[in-house]
């Protein structure tokens, strides 16, 4: 069986990680598939967004300790940290940074460890009332990987970025809302329809000037100075203000109507 289960929803490509007899900790093909699913919608202009959950109780619980422990039966431990300088869960981090789709992490369990890092990389993250973070790398004698020293900071402060990484601790759905980690909590039964939900409302939108949102929120991110950001954001408007979606945008203002993206 599969260890990334992939299905469409009208524009949405819905991704569920399927390693729920190992809290779906990132053993057996789940990177390898996850990374294949991005790549295939991203190259399909019907898929418009993502939204990543997990089956069972957990969303993912990380780096497989249970493989690694017992000599990495299944060569986790290996691929984990031998296929590049940056690893191939570096290399789904940056496949998902510079994807020009959005991505919404519909958080069903436990995120922890790399998997708490993985979630972090979503540009969106919703949250069960089970839904349940922890960094616990300092706990496995382990330094933060799976991007989390880059992204937790910026969604919480450096200091209690600092906290939560020193201690270890685990933060409840309704602590991880108050700390800016998710967006909303919603009750279990309404998390995939309320993420899916949000997903479809974003697909409507016009696609290019999606992309040009997205690729200026996440090269902020990476410590561009204001003049270069400025003048970013107004290569890009420019090619906004050229584009058939601007036109239909205009004219659907005009005639008091609301625009139809749909075509392009």
């Amino acid at each position: 069986m599969a260890d990334c289960l992939v299905e469409r929803d009208g524009p949405v490509m819905v991704v569920t990680f399927n390693r729920p007899e190992r809290m779906n900790a990132m053993g057996g093909t789940l990177l390898a598939e996850f990374l294949g699913a991005l790549e295939e919608g991203r190259r399909d202009d019907r898929v418009k967004a993502f939204v990543v959950t997990g089956a069972g109780r957990a969303w993912c619980a990380g780096a497989d300790l249970q493989a690694m422990g017992s000599g990495g039966g299944d060569g986790h431990s290996r691929r984990f940290a031998a296929v590049d300088d940056i690893g191939e869960v570096g290399r789904v981090v940056l496949a998902m940074h510079h994807c020009d789709k959005p991505l919404i992490a519909a958080v069903n369990g436990v995120a922890v460890g790399g998997g708490f890092g993985l979630c972090s990389a979503f540009d969106i993250r919703v949250a069960s009332e089970e839904a349940r973070f922890a960094t616990i790398f300092i706990k496995r004698a382990l330094a933060p990987d799976c991007g989390l020293s880059y992204f937790l900071p910026r969604l919480v402060g450096p200091e209690k970025a600092a906290e939560l990484f020193y201690s270890g601790r685990m933060v409840d759905a309704r602590e991880a809302l108050a700390l800016g980690l998710v967006s909303k909590v919603v009750p279990a039964e309404e998390l995939l329809p309320t993420a899916v939900g949000m997903a479809r409302e974003f697909a409507a939108l016009p696609p290019a000037a999606m992309t040009y949102t997205r690729r200026a929120l996440r090269r902020s991110l990476d410590g561009v100075g204001l003049a270069d950001q400025l003048a970013f954001e107004w290569a890009q408007q420019k090619a906004c203000l050229g584009s058939a979606e601007f036109q239909e945008g205009v004219q659907a203002f005009l005639e008091k109507r609301e625009p139809d993206y749909s075509k392009f």
